[in-house]
């Protein structure tokens, strides 16, 4: 599905995993045109456009020796990081770009924004440690993504206890340098954003709070068994209290955690026992009774968020394999 996306206004400064050169723009600066005819492969050998900084060897250089590239979108991962670890990530990721996997993109204003900032997901096995981002910074880059630990990509709740953290790290990216920056006004993600998706926020964590006090984020409620509901009792029913995290940060993981419950990832006891040590409204009913207003920004069909089945790693579209992988 090709959508036609209308652009929001300008706003404040949007966040960014690592800035570097001309990046720190306004939200409204990075609007795309009203709509976009933009057409992507759905897996192939990794992609550096010929007018970027990065190469082979400079992604060699900061430690990664391979990767796939998903609808213009790299995945480079390290040495340690398993063939079939890298194909379990690109498939989550070209399922969360193409959910109807027609084998176009579902929301390609997004994805036209996404090839644009050359947003990518590095990959690393155990430690972040493993990349070197400085060493694409000393050359000038941009650096726009997020990070994948090999360990944490697996099955969703295989062994109970685990979700499935590709599908989360990928999402981040999507939205951080996608869908903040087309629609800045509804899903701005920065410190200063008065977003229509920050505001839903607000009321779900309990009241507009962008700054930790004294060291740590504080809550009117914590406990999933007294959560209120918009239109009924103000105790939050999000409470993430990573006290690293800023504003900006707790929007992501919001629009994380209702997409991903929108979508039945946290359906399972395994899934709620997890999720309710932040997040109250683990399936895609109880977003809609608790949190009507993320839940209609998220199913409004003009924005195209993945809502038609859950990522598991299984593009049915084009199965990814051993040859789309590229080797530095």
């Amino acid at each position: 599905m090709l959508s036609s996306c209308s652009s929001g206004g300008s706003g404040s400064s949007d966040n960014t995993t690592i800035g570097s050169g001309d990046s720190g723009t306004n939200e409204g600066e990075d609007v795309v045109s009203s709509s976009c005819i933009y057409e992507s492969i759905p897996a192939s050998n990794v992609i550096f456009s010929s007018d970027s900084k990065m190469t082979f060897a400079a992604a060699k250089s900061a430690g990664f020796t391979k990767g796939i590239n998903v609808f213009g979108i790299n995945i480079l991962a390290t040495t340690g990081v398993s063939e079939d670890k890298l194909i379990h990530a690109a498939n989550i990721l070209a399922e969360l770009i193409d959910n109807d996997e027609n084998g176009e993109t579902d929301n390609s204003c997004v994805v036209k924004k996404l090839n644009e900032l050359e947003a990518f997901v590095s990959m690393y096995n155990e430690d972040e440690s493993e990349i070197s981002m400085e060493t694409l910074e000393m050359l000038g880059l941009k650096i726009n993504s997020t990070g994948l630990g090999a360990f944490e990509t697996t099955v969703n709740y295989e062994s109970e206890d685990q979700h499935d953290a590709s599908v989360e790290e990928i999402f981040h990216l999507i939205t951080q340098f996608g869908y903040s920056k087309v629609y800045p006004e509804t899903f701005g993600e920065s410190n200063e954003s008065e977003s229509l998706l920050a505001k839903a926020m607000d009321v779900a964590r309990g009241g507009r709070q962008t700054q930790i006090k004294n060291g740590t984020w504080t809550y009117n409620n914590t406990d999933c068994a007294n959560a209120g509901k918009v239109g009924g009792s103000t105790n939050a029913w999000y409470f993430y209290e990573d006290n690293t995290a800023d504003y900006a940060s707790m929007i992501t993981e919001y629009i994380y955690w209702a997409v991903s419950s929108n979508f039945g990832m946290h359906a399972s006891e395994a899934g709620r026992q997890k999720a309710q040590t932040e997040w109250c409204p683990h399936t895609k009913s109880k977003l809609q009774e608790q949190d009507p207003t993320v839940y209609n920004l998220i199913n409004n069909s003009e924005y195209a968020f993945p809502t038609s089945k859950m990522p598991i790693a299984d593009y049915r579209f084009r199965s990814v394999t051993l040859s789309d992988i590229s080797y530095f």
